[in-house]
């Protein structure tokens, strides 16, 4: 596969009609020609193939192939003396090809890649040497290739999320974002980070990030970034920044528009009675409730989430409730007569319908719970007793007092 530009096959003169004639068929990145790499400036030992095929009628012998080195190609060594030095040209041994297609034969060349390197389609003067197996005669010739330096370059394309509208303390929201590569080099081994700030966490660890192995040029991805949204977040409209990081260094990409809409907030104004005793029944707590927020709350539900000790009708339905309106919940609960004296916290939990969306929301309210009164009406019968038993005592000794008539 061409990568770009054109290669020249050097066609023998007539009287060479017979011998060996080796010509460059392909140029790529990488060692897979179906789907070759797109390296960058500033990386170090990548693998550059050049496709040899020997398009004549005899065996092409000891074929040496040449690349020369000049910028943005480069291979470095250290000297004996320790220094770093560069190398003007570097050499590879093809061994004999022989003629057809089906014979061609790849040579790799590992190099590195000027880091100020600018896109073009680079021409390198390849030099071929071989012998022509019937007369071994010696051929050198000089092939140009197209070496291509093209860079990736990732756009935001559009954004949607999952589920589409986005409200206060919402959990696993899928941000998808649609990114293209409107370069003409592919886009390989880049991290990608939707960089997270208030009001949005991380749903799960990394489920800010993702791999992107390779997109060519001019394709598109959809990514999935899965994020929570914080229970105290404002409505409106945020914007988060999408960026990559290839090789050690990070940049933006684009722009991740977010919007968080307005959620219902429930105020409890009241609630009563916040005294109860052990063992009582059919207590009726009476619970006012006002939605503070600027819209409309459909198919209001209040449950009291009670623990083992509380027992009753738990639940009421208040339907709708407009923007500052107010509305009493009423709660019928029974207190276990096993149930321990002390303060009981309470979970108080709306749910309802906004624009389509279902939400719910939980709040917290406390009773304190008593050890039952003393009774009363068992009081008044022992002091009767003891009152009827101190009589009686008195009158018996008061006889035992008196003279005995004769």
């Amino acid at each position: 596969m061409l990568l770009s530009g054109s290669l020249h096959f050097v066609a023998l003169p007539a009287h060479a009609i017979g011998v060996a004639n080796v010509v460059v068929t392909d140029v790529y990145w990488g060692t897979n020609k179906g789907s070759p790499e797109n390296p960058h400036p500033g990386d170090v030992n990548v693998q550059l193939s050049i496709e040899l095929t020997n398009v004549g009628d005899d065996v092409a012998r000891s074929v040496i192939v040449t690349l020369p080195l000049h910028r943005p190609l480069m291979q470095n060594y250290t000297g004996p003396d320790g220094k770093e030095n560069s190398r003007t040209s570097i050499s590879q041994v093809a061994g004999d090809i022989q003629s057809g297609q089906s014979n061609a034969r790849t040579i790799l060349f590992t190099v590195s890649i000027d880091a100020n390197a600018r896109e073009d389609n680079y021409q390198y003067d390849l030099k071929v040497s071989y012998k022509s197996a019937r007369e071994l005669q010696e051929i050198n010739k000089s092939i140009p290739i197209y070496v291509p330096i093209w860079w990736g370059d990732l756009r935001v394309e559009g954004v949607t999320t999952s589920p589409l509208k986005m409200y206060p303390d919402n959990k696993q929201v899928h941000v998808k974002v649609k990114i293209r590569n409107s370069g003409r080099g592919a886009v390989s081994n880049v991290q990608l980070h939707l960089e997270l700030t208030r009001p949005f966490v991380v749903s799960s660890s990394g489920s800010d990030s993702l791999f992107l192995g390779s997109l060519p040029a001019g394709q598109e991805y959809e990514t999935d970034f899965v994020v929570d949204v914080q229970q105290n977040a404002t409505f409106g409209q945020y914007s988060l920044t999408l960026s990559e990081d290839r090789n050690g260094k990070r940049a933006s990409v684009g722009e991740v528009p977010l919007y968080v809409n307005e959620k219902v907030r429930f105020e409890i104004l009241s609630v009563t009675p916040q005294d109860v005793s052990i063992g009582e029944t059919g207590i009726v707590i009476k619970v006012e409730l006002k939605n503070a927020g600027s819209v409309k709350a459909d198919s209001v539900r209040v449950q009291l989430k009670v623990g083992n000790f509380f027992s009753g009708t738990l639940t009421d339905f208040l339907g709708t409730m407009l923007a500052g309106e107010t509305k009493v919940a009423f709660f019928t609960v029974d207190i276990d007569s096993k149930a321990q004296p002390g303060h009981y916290a309470i979970d108080l939990r709306f749910d309802w319908t906004q624009e389509d969306s279902s939400l719910d929301d939980t709040q917290s309210i406390s009773f304190s719970v008593q050890a039952p009164p003393f009774p009363v009406i068992p009081v008044i019968i022992l002091i009767g007793i003891v009152a009827g038993a101190a009589y009686f005592l008195y009158k018996k000794r008061f006889k035992k007092t008196q003279p005995q008539a004769k």
